[in-house]
């Protein structure tokens, strides 16, 4: 286990390849983990990963989806939490997180083979699972009561390319978002009655096609321009404004191009953008001033693969992140901003810990959700 203080980030970097050797002793907490978040990821071998404050543990020993595959989650009305991919065979799959007992299998077949790219990115929000297909058509497996089985179309071919990121967006009416094979940003939402409908969210050639984004609401999403700018944009899906007027959240080269992105918004409060930056170290920026700042190092260099997937979600009052390294499984904790009394950056006093986890894939996927 590595634990490193914002203040000692030089410290950190130096010493760092000596502490990750250091072994956590089996069945005991350390200190600032978040044991109450539970993280998911496909490991190296096609299993699923859980890690709750901890070293990561295979759930079952049903294959799963390929190492570092897209993984998203749903918690259901009886508590449990079921995780999903797209499998090694293009299928949809769930795993209930638990093996079936009595023999039977820990992961269920929830769409036809061959639907999309193995691994594909998958998002989900509610009751609504969403990914893009071979065909680059967007599709939405939803377990809500009055929803037909399996996954179904709800945009036209072609419109993303196969495999883009998705971002379900939060609210009682399904939707989602993607980056366009145009490079404009889009968003598809369900009328409630069946029919779905798609519009843009940014003009064409805006950002990577099928490159990262996020969602805390349809009032803001977050992506990553083609030069690596961060912007806010609505999600609302009606007509394109025009003018046209982002808001800026980083500027010019703060991102690799495409990156992935992780938001969370605190309760009444802040919201905060998350992502691995070109030097590896975890960056984020937050809204707490009212207005956005160029994000800052909330660990050391080299923690992260630039740009790969970092997982965030709300707890009390911090954050708690969550992606995979080189052969290790991270998670960080950032205390609810503050506004800062001196000049900018902000002190994310964030404290990060490391486990060793050999069959974690370096930059894959993670899904994190509050047990």
């Amino acid at each position: 286990m590595t634990q490193i203080r914002a203040g000692y980030r030089r410290a950190a970097a130096a010493v760092g390849a000596a502490l990750i050797l250091t072994a956590v002793p089996i069945g005991t907490s350390p200190a600032f983990a978040d044991n109450q978040v539970e993280a998911f990821t496909a490991g190296a071998n096609g299993l699923l990963y859980k890690s709750t404050g901890g070293t990561p543990a295979v759930v079952h020993g049903d294959l799963f989806a390929p190492p570092g595959a897209g993984v998203a989650t749903i918690r259901f009305a009886s508590g449990g939490i079921t995780a999903f991919a797209i499998g090694v065979h293009g299928g949809l799959v769930a795993s209930r997180t638990v093996s079936g007992g009595a023999g039977g299998p820990g992961v269920s077949i929830e769409g036809p083979y061959g639907m999309a790219p193995p691994g594909a990115p998958i998002a989900a929000a509610g009751l609504d699972v969403f990914f893009v297909a071979r065909n680059g058509a967007v599709f939405n497996r939803s377990y809500r009561s009055t929803a037909p089985a399996g996954p179904q179309q709800v945009t036209a071919a072609g419109i993303a390319p196969p495999g883009a990121v998705v971002a379900a967006i939060p609210g009682t009416t399904p939707g989602v978002a993607f980056v366009g094979t145009d490079g404009a940003l889009r968003v598809v939402r369900s009328s409630g009655t069946g029919t779905w409908t798609t519009a843009p969210a940014s003009p064409p050639n805006f950002a990577t096609p099928g490159g990262g984004l996020a969602a805390t609401s349809a009032a803001a999403g977050f992506v990553t321009g083609l030069d690596g700018q961060i912007w806010q944009v609505r999600l609302t899906g009606g007509p394109l404004p025009d003018p046209w007027a982002p808001v800026a959240v980083a500027g010019t080269g703060a991102a690799p191009a495409g990156a992935h992105l992780a938001v969370a918004q605190f309760t009444g409060g802040p919201t905060i953008v998350v992502f691995a930056g070109h030097d590896g170290a975890v960056r984020a920026t937050s809204n707490v001033a009212g207005t956005w700042h160029e994000p800052t190092a909330a660990t050391a260099a080299g923690v992260a693969i630039p740009g790969k997937p970092v997982a965030t979600t709300i707890h009390g009052d911090h954050l708690d992140g969550d992606w995979c390294g080189n052969g290790t499984a991270w998670q960080i904790r950032i205390p609810k901003p503050t506004p800062p009394v001196g000049p900018y950056p902000e002190p994310w006093n964030a404290t990060t810990l490391s486990f060793q986890a050999p069959n974690i894939q370096p930059g894959g996927h993670v899904a994190n959700v509050l047990r």
